[in-house]
Formats: structure tokens, sequence, C-alpha cells
């Protein structure tokens, strides 16, 4: 005798439900074809029924007009539809047609392309929104230097002091070159700061030295600074504040006659903007206990720290309050000039969900606000050293996301891409935690930080230091650098 298995009866009423449903669908989907089809007419033929390619029917020219309201990642992802839609979006037409857009969001001038590809500047562009490098490098630190207390990347050179406080690390990325330099002080060293020529260390005992990068010698100390500056530099010289938001004052250093030139005291100094080319200093002090804010816009000789002119105005909020005591400047992040465009920012937490981004454009003398808002409180955003991989977007370390905060000012929001160890990462991490019990902490995330620019940007740790490039163009092999080996892929 054979058993037979017979399925309970409520199995087959959902079966023959699932069959309803998928009819419906089927039957939804073609009527839906069918209206879209009478609507595109023969604008857009079809090859087969249910399947019309408007895009690959339009002229050449419309196309470009459309792509120039697309965002640049919709290209790159237009062009994984099918082989028409490459053939489009990867044409000449269309990629020089987005391409002034695509080096004014990175930066770039025309002349910095010349016959270059477009679409290596278009996925440039699309790694830096989405945090996703052509190249990820593993940086472990030495025994001697056990982790990194301070990063800077400027100009292709990363520079990174050591746990000691004895040397600074300089690696350049171009020429493969590494220096280590000696520091002779007990006291330690306040921070670092990196320009095309000069490296500056501000020590604890109140000296500020100056560093040739391409010699590695040092040139000039100034001994008269007893705070810790911020360092703006150019070509020379070094305009250095110091004090905080609410009190500060500006001294200019003159690297070449070692000479020191204090322009005042100033109150709540949120931007300051310096061109040696033509001799100018443009400071703006914001009274924020007012509405609309006023701004004092003063103008010096650079040179001789002589006041040219000065001028009042109220900065438009759009309607916006702002909580002053939520208000406050990031750390050792005051300021970045873009290049030839003389654009200079500052970044400022207005409230728990807002961050506003402050430009001045001196090429038109202009003040501009944007504003950057995030779904969730962003207080737990790390206020130490950041990356600006672009004019308008900059990395912040997120810690209550455990990932990277991708702010941006042009969109006025602020997305999170999540951190991936690097398995040397975290061990070096965990072993540094039982040898030195008085740097652990229970929270491993609590140490991250991030530095950069628009090529070069990085993670840094006390297990050690990710490099993440973002030009397919400059993918060099740095000094000590492994390979980045993932801990899913690692085993």
């Amino acid at each position: 005798m054979s058993l037979l298995f017979q399925p309970p009866p409520h199995l087959n009423i959902l079966s023959d439900k699932i069959q309803v449903i998928q009819c419906r669908r089927a039957r939804a989907k073609e009527e839906c074809t069918e209206n879209m089809a009478e609507r595109c007419g023969d604008f857009a033929p079809a090859t087969e029924r249910g399947k019309h390619d408007i895009i690959g029917s339009m002229p050449l020219e419309l196309v470009v007009h459309v792509v120039n309201f697309l965002d640049h990642t919709d290209i790159v992802r237009g062009q994984r539809v099918s082989k028409r839609w490459r053939s489009i979006f990867s044409s000449d037409t269309v990629l020089k047609s987005v391409l002034p857009g695509t080096l004014e969001a990175l930066g770039l001038k025309d002349t910095n392309v010349q016959n270059a590809n477009p679409m290596t500047y278009i996925r440039w562009l699309v790694g830096v929104h989405l945090a996703r490098p052509v190249k990820k490098v593993f940086l472990p630190f030495s025994s001697w230097a056990i982790y990194a207390r301070q990063v800077v990347y400027h100009s292709r050179r990363l520079c990174y002091t050591t746990t000691t406080h004895r040397h600074v690390v300089v690696l350049d990325f171009e020429t493969g070159k590494k220096s280590v330099l000696p520091i002779n002080t007990y006291n330690g060293i306040s921070h670092i700061q990196l320009s095309d020529r000069y490296l500056f260390m501000v020590l604890r005992d109140g000296h500020t030295e100056a560093w040739d990068v391409q010699t590695s010698q040092k040139i000039v100390v100034a001994d008269n600074l007893w705070f810790s500056p911020q360092i703006t530099v150019t070509q020379d010289k070094a305009i250095m504040v110091t004090g905080n938001i609410i009190h500060s004052y500006v001294y200019l250093w003159d690297l070449g006659s070692n000479r020191v030139i204090r322009y005042g005291s100033f109150s709540s100094l949120c931007l300051w903007h310096a061109d040696a080319d033509e001799d100018v200093l443009v400071t703006f002090e914001v009274n924020w206990d007012l509405y609309p804010p006023e701004v004092k816009q003063t103008k010096w000789v650079l040179s001789s720290g002589k006041r040219l002119h000065w001028k009042c105005f109220r900065l438009s909020l759009g309607g916006r309050d702002v909580d002053k005591n939520y208000l406050h400047l990031t750390f050792q992040d005051w300021c970045h000039t873009d290049g030839d465009k003389k654009i200079t920012r500052a970044f400022l937490q207005v409230d728990k969900r807002t961050t506003m981004h402050l430009t001045y454009d001196y090429s038109v003398d202009r003040l501009n606000i944007r504003w950057i808002e995030c779904d969730v409180s962003i207080t737990n955003l790390i206020q130490g050293p950041g990356a600006s991989p672009s004019p308008y977007i900059i990395y912040r370390w997120a810690q209550q996301f455990r990932g990277l905060a991708i702010c941006n000012a042009a969109t006025g929001t602020i997305t999170v891409a999540p951190y991936r160890w690097d398995i040397r990462e975290l061990r070096t991490h965990n072993q540094l935690n039982r040898v030195l019990p008085q740097l652990s902490h229970p929270d491993s995330w609590k140490h991250l930080r991030c530095f950069g620019d628009r090529e070069v940007c990085g993670v840094f740790n006390k297990g050690g230091m990710q490099l993440w490039f973002f030009n397919p163009d400059f993918l060099p092999d740095v000094p000590d650098g492994e390979p980045f080996l993932a801990m899913e892929e690692s085993g």
C-alpha cells in the first residue's frame, strides 16, 4: 500500500490567490504599456511590444539638453542601462556639455583639463559625492610612532606627528620620498599646518617653527606667539589667528624676513581671506546677537598691517533663526581656500540639525550663506580636522552613525557612508588597548578622524590610516603603504 501526500486545503486556496494576483499584475503592466505608447505616439517607436526607448529615440541635441538637468551620478548610472544608452551618455557631445559644471564642482579650471577624458572627471566627482574612492591603501604606523596624533594633507604631501611628539613624518606621494623630521622639545606639538612649500609646527612652549618640506630644513622660528594659532599661508606669508570666535588676535608672519606683525584684536572673527599677489587681507567680524547678523568687513594691507577701509552690512539668513548657544567654528578647520577662485569658507553649526556654509568670493567681493540639513541630530559629529574634497562638500566623522558624514552644501543635505575597517587596523587598535590601557577606550569608533582634499582623503585612528584616492589619474605607490584588506575579505 502506497501513501500519497495530500496538501492541506488552505495551501491550495493560497496557491490560487497567488495566481490571481500574478495575473492582475501582468494585466496592469500591459495596460500601463499601452497607455504610454498612446501618449508617446510615433515619438518612441517600439522594437517589441511593451519596450519603448524614449531617450534612445531623441535627437542628440535634445539629449544634451536633458542631461544638463541630471546629476552626475545619474549620468554614470545611465551608461549601465543598455548599449544604446551607453553610446549616448559616453558621446563627446554629451560629456563636453557637462564638463564645465563637473570641473566647477571639483574646484578645477578648464586649463587643468586640456585634452583629458571628461568621463574621468565625472567618475571622480561621483566618487567624491558617494565617498567611493578608486583606490584604497592602508598605512600602518611604525613601532616607534605607535600611532598618529595629528594628520594634515596638502599638495600631495601627507604629514603626521607621532605619539612621543619627537618626530614629524612627511610622505611625498609624487616622488615617493619619506622624511622624518626630529623635534627638539619636551613639551610636544600643539598642532601642525602644511602649505605648498612650508610645514608649520606649533609647539606647546610658545614657539612656532617653519620647515621647508622640499629640503627638510628648518628655516625660521617665531617665539612670541603664546597661543596655538590657526595658520593660512599665501606664498611666503603666514596669517596666524589665535584665540576663539569670541575674541581673536591676527598676526602676519613674513617668512622671508622672519618678522611678525600684529593687526590687532577682533570680536567674533568668523572668516578671513589673504592674497599675497594683491597684498590684501580681508577679515569678517559677525555680531550674531543682532538679527539679521551685522557683519564688519575690513580690508588690510597684507605686508604692513595697515587698515585700508571697512564697512558694515547685514547678512541675510533667508528667514532662518540662528541659536547662538550652538554656534561655533570647527576646531582647526576654520577656513579653506579654493585656489584661483579666491573663495574662502567656514563651517558653523547653528543648531542640532543644521550646519551653515559661509562663503566669501573675493573676485566679486560677496559673502553668501548655504544651509546643510540633517534628518537627525548632528551634535555628535566630531569637531576635528575634516576633509574638503569639493568646494561644496566636506567630510566629517559621524560618531553616532559610525560612518563618514558627507555634508553637501549644493544640495543642503547630509548623508552617511558606512566605514569599513581594515583587518590590520582593528587588530593593531585592540593590541594598543592592551599594551597602553591609559589610551584605550571601550568604543573604538571615538578615535577616528578624517582629512584630505579632492584627490586624496583619509581616515586615521590608533590602528592605522586609510588613504582614499579619488582621482583616477593619480594612484601613486604610497611609502610604507599596503593594499586595503577589508574585514569581510580577510575571513
